[in-house]
C-alpha cells in the first residue's frame, strides 16, 4: 500500500512539472538529430534504467541471449554495425528543459562512473559469463506482459500470439526464462514493443526531450510510456518494495555488465555527449515507433 501511494505522488508531481517547467526552461529551441553519415560525432542511445523498461543503453530491445558468445559486450562492439540504423534523418523535436535536462544528465554521469559502473565491474568479475546470460533471460522473460499487451494495443496479433509461445516456451522448457528454449530451438522471434513506441504508434508526438534521473533520455511521450509500462511489470507487484528495489538493482546490474565501456566510447568520440546522446535517443526511438 505504500508502495503504490508514494507511485501515485511521484507520477503525480511528475505530471504537473511536465506542464509547468518555465523554471528550467531556456528559450524554446528545436533540433533535429543527425545523420551518422554525414558526421564525425560518434553516439548512440545509453540509459541507465533497467533492461526490461525497454530504455537500457544501446537499443531498447536488448536481448541478453546476443551476449552468450563472447566474454563481454566490449569485445563484440562495432561502431559500423551500431550507427548503421541510425543514418536517417528524423522528425525535430524541441528541446525546452535543456538546463534541468543537462543538469540530469550531469547526475547521471556521476552515478555512473561513481556507482554503477564499479559496482557492474565488481558484479561482472564474480558472476561468470553464462550464468549472467541466464539471469538476464529470465528478466527478460519477465517483461513479456510488457511486449504482449503492446503488440496487442498496435494491433500486431501475429505478433502478440509469437510472445505468447516463447513466453510459455522458456516458462516451461527453458526453465522460468534462464534459457531461450524458443528462440534458440523453435526459431521463434522477440517482438520489442513498449508503452511509448504504442503511443507512437497511434500519432501522438515525442512532446518534448525530458532527461530523467536514473533512467536518462527520455521524451514527454515515452515518460507516459513508462508509467503505462509500470503497470505490466510483474517485479513492480513484488512486496516488500525493499525487495523489489533489489530485484530491480540486480537486473541493472546484470545488464550493465554486458555494456561497460560504450558510455566511456561516446564520451570520448563526441564533442558534445549530451547533444549526442539526446540526438541517437530520439532517432533510435522514431526508428522503433516505424518499424
Amino acid at each position: 500500500m505504500r508502495k503504490k501511494f508514494a507511485f501515485s505522488i511521484i507520477t503525480g508531481v511528475l505530471f504537473i512539472f511536465c506542464f509547468n517547467f518555465n523554471l528550467f526552461a531556456q528559450e524554446t529551441k528545436v533540433f533535429a538529430p543527425f545523420s551518422f553519415e554525414n558526421s564525425t560525432d560518434s553516439s548512440y542511445p545509453l540509459n541507465f534504467g533497467p533492461a526490461n523498461s525497454g530504455y537500457w543503453l544501446l537499443s531498447s530491445d536488448y536481448n541478453p541471449a546476443e551476449s552468450k558468445t563472447v566474454d563481454s559486450y566490449e569485445d563484440s562492439f562495432d561502431f559500423d554495425d551500431v550507427f548503421s540504423e541510425y543514418t536517417e534523418q528524423k522528425n525535430t523535436v524541441s528541446d525546452p528543459l535543456y538546463y534541468f535536462n543537462y543538469l540530469m544528465y550531469s547526475f547521471n554521469d556521476v552515478v555512473y562512473f561513481a556507482l554503477l559502473q564499479p559496482l557492474a565491474t565488481g558484479y561482472k568479475i564474480i558472476v561468470p559469463t553464462p550464468v549472467r546470460s541466464g539471469i538476464g533471460n529470465f528478466f527478460y522473460n519477465l517483461a513479456f506482459p510488457v511486449r504482449f499487451v503492446n503488440n496487442l494495443l498496435q494491433g500486431k496479433i501475429k505478433n502478440a500470439g509469437k510472445e505468447l509461445q516463447i513466453f510459455l516456451v522458456n516458462s516451461s522448457i527453458g526453465i522460468l526464462g534462464f534459457v531461450q528454449v524458443a528462440q534458440e530451438n523453435f526459431g521463434l522471434n522477440t517482438h520489442d514493443e513498449d508503452f511509448g513506441q504504442t503511443l507512437g504508434n497511434y500519432s501522438i508526438g515525442n512532446g518534448f526531450y525530458l532527461v530523467l534521473p536514473i533512467l536518462g533520455p527520455s521524451t514527454l511521450r515515452d515518460l507516459f510510456g513508462r508509467i503505462g509500462d509500470y503497470f505490466l511489470m510483474p517485479v513492480n507487484y513484488v512486496e516488500p518494495w525493499e525487495l523489489a528495489l533489489s530485484v530491480k538493482t540486480v537486473d541493472m546490474l546484470n545488464t550493465a555488465s554486458f555494456r561497460l565501456g560504450d558510455y566511456e566510447m561516446l564520451k570520448k568520440a563526441s564533442l558534445d555527449p549530451y547533444v549526442a546522446l539526446r540526438d541517437a535517443y530520439i532517432t533510435s526511438r522514431e526508428k522503433k515507433v516505424k518499424e
